[in-house]
């Protein structure tokens, strides 16, 4: 579907198509739908990272997702991440929002049971991705 020489605006045009595509097609609940737009949403900011997009467009991508919300919160985690690296490498954006969602994610990986693998993993990974981006 995609290659590395692809723009991300070519990009965004072939998953919207795609998304389009499967909710006419394939997608018959309301779960999969947003499930489905998570994915294609979570994909695009993804690939807004990778392509060092600038704030009007990567900023565009973040809000779709946190508009439709996360699965679970190891996406949760993904979208923190980057969005710390990214507001690292664009030092002139303000990184208030970024602490913000950072922070959050530590909360909801706190109400993960203490025995849990994937919270201890995922606060270690946190705190150092904190310290690697100074947020």
């Amino acid at each position: 579907m995609a290659t590395q020489d692809d723009s991300f605006e070519e990009l965004e045009a072939r998953y919207k198509a795609l998304e389009r595509h499967l909710l006419k097609s394939v997608v018959k609940t309301d779960f999969e739908r947003k499930e489905l737009r998570r994915r294609v949403a979570e994909r695009l900011f993804t690939e807004a990272f990778g392509h060092g997009c600038d704030w009007p467009v990567f900023g565009r991508t973040l809000r779709r997702i946190q508009r439709l919300g996360y699965s679970n919160v190891e996406r949760r985690y993904h979208v923190a991440c980057l969005y710390a690296m990214w507001c690292e490498q664009h030092p002139e954006h303000d990184a208030h929002e970024a602490r913000r969602l950072l922070d959050d994610t530590k909360r909801h990986l706190l109400r993960l049971p203490r025995s849990s693998r994937l919270r201890q993993g995922l606060l270690e990974a946190l705190a150092e991705k904190r310290r690697e981006t100074g947020l």
